[in-house]
């Protein structure tokens, strides 16, 4: 009995000396400069409710921890930052944060904690590019900002952060190419899934453990990628635009555990000497083109090991659920060219026999018999015969080739790097003495157009940019808080591929009152022509050859993916024409006199939505629009350019509409000479006929009279960027001068 009360008042002095220890988390005291700066970051963030025990704390140091706040200090600086918001992302919302929030503002003051070695900030709404500074974090181990609406390229200054063991930045909008980070030695996580990052694949650090790129726009797979993944375990690449072979070496990794390369466009045969780790538990290869045979790996019954291999072309058993050869065939063109490694044996084979056939005749007609031989066999093999006329890769490179950047977006990749991922100036609220200045007053010569959708007027700003002034009424109904909301989706309305709204106005400033007022949206002004004059007008302005027009399709296509998804409900029913496409300097191709969002008539987004904007009389049904059907007449529309991108002119009448689509049909199915016919003649000789046709059969798909059978927008964008493809493997074979 006393041994026990001896231990107990051990225990129980144990305790005390802990609870009052100086090192313990209550007795930390931070400084009034690390104070301030919390207070400031809440205010930025503007006043989210997980920070809510901010105000009522004197000591934040000692806040309870929990899954969404946790704030650790050690000597009196703070160390750990977690926080979970309650502002998820969405791909058809906007970010909560107002149009006010200054991402910049926020990581200049974020960055003075200057010993933070874990930050987290999750689902808090934050928007815009991510700074430079971001790089003064010199201590951070860990840096997770999933969940927000980050967008723009990543800054090269993340290469210099080597304390970084784990790179989070999941579920937000950056795009372009991954800055190198083989020099983070340190690095075991990096995930960057559902984002817009390609076309090319990130350096990695070779102690990468788990890797999770699923979800963007990558494009190849380096086939050195082993190299740099010799400690990983964990790989997710589903859900890009991987294309061509996959490197064997990949299913071979000493520790890989887990592989995901589903809903990719990957050709070719797996080699049936293919070994897989013995670690690899999970294998998915689903829906890509692959064909040929299993490698024996992945068809052993075991209970370790799940593989999903469903929808490629292969020779399974479970044949009913893979596609026939000829899916794989047409769709992907490199699944019929050899790996580089296989090509000399190939050509190796061929020149053997040309030779032996033609061995009699002497000097440089057996050269000439050789070469002829070997081009001649080849596409005979690979099915690229057409019309007499031989569509050949250069060596070692497939005919589909495979880049989401298209011609036009490479030219200007440094200019959209420095614009951020909407590509245009940054959004801004202007003063009416601001416009007026710029209107000289909304004078009557500045006046470019007058009709029910507002009045539109030329302006100048202080720095000499040229805009276009929008003037709109506002209902009387709507009050501060929906007219705030309201301008927050608005603010977003900013995209490379959009004329976009750069800024507003609103004439009785920030009072928000019921009264009818004014509001003024500020538009970049584009001033390189139309669409429809550039295929039109081309002896006034630049002949656009096959490339370009599809390239200014791509533009367009993408302009309408972005209205589609930018709000809840989505910005449908536009007016896609050839004439509301505008041609930069640049020849970026941007949707012009799209539709202003709508708010939903309550929070369940149900009942139908409405604008603030006075545009349509009272009893137009655009407030209860369904959104499919909005989003099927502008497929529709976007049918319509692509007939004038083939023709060169505008259908005048739906009768010549419809002989121009038969005719279209009988050129596909039957005669070619009819396709050729139909044709712009300007374009001749610049094209691939499968590039030709493949963008023939979507226009055809987009301008069906059954709604249910027109293609979405995310279908429209990928048979574009096949027919790109294609034209790139065509191009780069040599064959410009070949006339179809």
């Amino acid at each position: 009995m006393q041994s026990f009360l001896y231990k107990s008042l051990f225990l129980l002095l144990s305790f005390f000396a802990l609870l009052f220890s100086p090192t313990s988390a209550q007795n930390q005291t931070l400084s009034p400069s690390q104070n301030k700066l919390l207070i400031r970051l809440y205010h930025i963030l503007q006043s989210p409710p997980v920070l809510s025990p901010l105000n009522t704390s004197t000591n934040f140091c000692y806040l309870p921890q929990s899954p969404n706040l946790t704030i650790t200090c050690s000597n009196n600086q703070i160390t750990q930052l977690i926080i979970v918001g309650d502002r998820p992302f969405s791909p058809n919302w906007y970010s909560s944060l107002s149009a006010s929030f200054s991402i910049d503002a926020f990581f200049t003051t974020l960055v003075k904690l200057s010993s933070l070695e874990v930050l987290s900030l999750v689902s808090l709404g934050i928007w815009g590019p991510l700074p430079s500074k971001i790089d003064r974090l010199n201590s951070l181990r860990v840096l997770n900002l999933s969940s927000n609406y980050i967008y723009g390229e990543l800054p090269q200054e993340i290469s210099t952060m080597t304390s970084l063991q784990n790179l989070v930045l999941s579920t937000n909008y950056i795009n372009g190419t991954v800055p190198n980070l083989k020099p983070l030695t340190g690095l075991t996580e990096l995930d960057l899934s559902f984002n817009r990052l390609g076309p090319d694949f990130p350096s990695l650090s070779n102690t990468i453990v788990k890797l999770v790129l699923k979800n963007n726009s990558l494009t190849k797979i380096p086939q050195n990628l082993a190299n740099s993944l010799s400690m990983v375990e964990e790989v997710d690449l589903s859900y890009n635009q991987l294309s061509g072979w996959v490197p064997s070496s990949l299913f071979s990794l000493p520790s890989i555990q887990y592989l995901d390369l589903s809903h990719n466009k990957l050709t070719g045969q797996l080699p049936q000497t293919l070994k897989c780790g013995n670690s690899i538990s999970f294998l998915d290869i689903s829906n890509n083109m692959l064909s040929g045979t299993l490698p024996s790996c992945m068809v052993s019954n075991s209970s370790n090991r799940v593989v999903n291999f469903s929808w490629n072309c292969l020779n399974s058993v479970d044949s009913k659920n893979q596609h026939p050869n000829s899916y794989c065939n047409e769709g992907a063109l490199a699944a019929v060219l050899p790996p580089p490694n296989d090509v000399s044996t190939s050509k190796k084979n061929n020149t053997s026999l040309i030779v032996g056939i033609v061995g009699g005749i002497l000097g440089g007609v057996v050269i000439i018999a050789i070469l002829v031989g070997i081009v001649l066999k080849k596409a005979k093999k690979e099915g690229r015969f057409e019309g007499g006329n031989v569509f050949k890769p250069k060596e070692g490179k497939s005919l589909a080739k495979k880049s989401s950047r298209t011609p036009a977006e490479k030219r200007h990749a440094t200019q959209a790097a420095r614009l951020g991922a909407m590509g245009v100036t940054p959004y801004r609220i202007f003063t009416l003495e601001d416009l007026e200045e710029a209107t000289n007053n909304f004078d009557h010569s500045n006046l470019i157009k007058d009709s029910a959708q507002g009045q539109l007027y030329m302006g100048r700003l202080q720095d000499g940019t040229t805009v276009v002034v929008r003037c709109l009424k506002l209902k009387q109904k709507y009050v501060s808080q929906n007219l705030a909301q309201y301008m927050d989706i608005i603010s977003k309305l900013r995209h490379r591929h959009l004329v976009s709204i750069i800024g507003h106005c609103i004439s009785d400033g920030q009072d928000f009152t019921n009264t009818a007022t004014m509001v003024y949206l500020v538009l970049e002004n584009v001033s390189n022509g139309t669409l429809r004059s550039h295929l039109t007008e081309w002896r006034k302005r630049e002949m656009l050859k096959w490339p370009q027009r599809v390239t200014a399709a791509i533009g367009v296509a993408r302009g309408v993916q972005f209205l589609h998804n930018v709000s809840v409900p989505g910005i449908t029913g536009n007016d896609i024409t050839a004439d509301n496409v505008f041609l930069d300097l640049t020849l970026t191709a941007k949707v012009g006199n799209f539709n202003l969002p709508n708010l939903p008539c309550n929070k369940n987004h149900k009942g139908g939505s409405e604008s603030p904007i006075s545009l349509f009389e009272e009893n137009d049904h655009r407030s209860i629009r369904n959104i499919e059907q909005g989003q099927k007449e502008d497929i529709y529309g976007l049918g319509l350019i692509l007939l004038e991108v083939i023709t060169g002119k505008p259908a005048q009448s739906q009768n010549q509409l419809d002989s121009i689509k038969s005719a279209l049909e009988q050129g596909l199915n039957e005669d070619q000479e009819k396709l050729k016919a139909i044709v712009d003649p300007a374009i001749c000789g610049t094209f691939a006929i499968d590039s030709l046709r493949t963008v023939v059969e979507l226009t055809l798909n987009c301008l069906s009279e059954n709604v249910r059978d027109r293609p979405s927008i995310d279908d429209v964008l990928w048979n574009l960027q096949y027919s790109v493809q294609v034209q790139e493997g065509w191009a780069s074979s040599g064959n410009l001068s070949v006339q179809f």
